[in-house]
Order: C-alpha cells, then structure tokens, then sequence
C-alpha cells in the first residue's frame, strides 16, 4: 500500500513530470474478454485478482494493479476523479518498479508487444486504470500506448443497472 495520507484529493491532478525512457516493448490495453491469441499480444493482467471467467494463461503485473482502491478507505468508493489520482499517485510512487516489471516481460518475451488488461470496455465509453496507466506512460515517458478494438463477435459492456431508490422512511 502506498502512503495516500499526503495527496489532497481536492486539488486538481498535476500532469506527470516528463522524462526520457526508452519504451521496452511495446504496449497496448485492451479487456480480458477481448484478448485473441490470435491479436500476436502477450496478455498480461494488471487486476488485483484472476479473473474466474478467464480460461487462458496470462503474465499478472501486481505492481499495475489498482491494489488502493480495492482495500481499506476507499475500497467501493464511486468517484473516478478520485479513483484516477490515487491510481496515478501509485503510478508515481511505485514507477521504478513498474519499469523493472515491464523490462523484465520485454527480457522474458523479446519481441512480443503485450496487452495490459483488466474489465472495463473502455470502447463502449468506461473509464478504467489501465487507460489512465497508458495515459500516465504518455505524459512521464512519451510512450504511445493505444487500446486494442473490440474483436468481431465481442458482445458490448453490459450496462449497470440503476440502483432501486431507497424507501421513504417515516423517521
């Protein structure tokens, strides 16, 4: 976990710092239920957890992984503005070890590009960590992260139902 208690929520996000890195391989996003291996990416997931309906083998990246907001104080939380920079603080805090991760998948799997992925249909409008991962690699290092179309054949994001509202209470 990463020490949150010195990042103002309120204040408006800063952009990352800009520095050269070269990128070690490259990279795209894209969800577990559209990953093909027929795409010729490495899927890699950045989830807290493995995903019970995924039945193909993938890399896990736990140093990618929302790990703040699926614990502690802000687990359930539902404010993306929120959400987005305690992930990107995480991003900063844990970026020399995002960058081992990362060069260790391009030593382990020379010349094959990698799919960072995770739930969200990002294509059908949903915003999503590994969104604001790939946008956070652009500003910090100038990396050209896209994410991956849906394949033929992939049904859309279901939508979230509305929530009943509560009862009227006679206290």
């Amino acid at each position: 976990m990463i020490d949150l208690s010195r990042l103002d929520l309120n204040a408006p996000e800063a952009p990352a710092e800009r520095i050269e890195v070269p990128q070690p391989l490259q990279l795209a996003t894209t969800r577990y239920q559209n990953w093909r291996e027929s795409s010729g990416y490495l899927p890699v997931g950045v989830t807290v957890g493995r995903p019970r309906f995924v039945r193909y083998d993938f890399v896990a990246v736990p140093v990618l992984a929302p790990h703040e907001l699926m614990k502690g104080r802000f687990k359930g939380i539902d404010n993306i503005e929120i959400e987005r920079k305690i992930y990107r603080e995480r991003l900063r805090v844990r970026e020399p070890e995002i960058l081992a991760a990362l060069e260790e998948l391009a030593r382990k799997y020379p010349d094959v590009p990698a799919a960072l992925m995770c739930f969200e249909d990002v294509n059908a409008g949903l915003d999503c960590h590994r969104r604001w991962a790939a946008e956070w690699f652009g500003q910090r290092f100038g990396w050209d992260v896209p994410e991956l179309p849906n394949p033929a054949g992939v049904a859309p994001a279901r939508p979230t139902r509305p929530k009943a509202p509560e009862p009227p209470t006679l206290f």
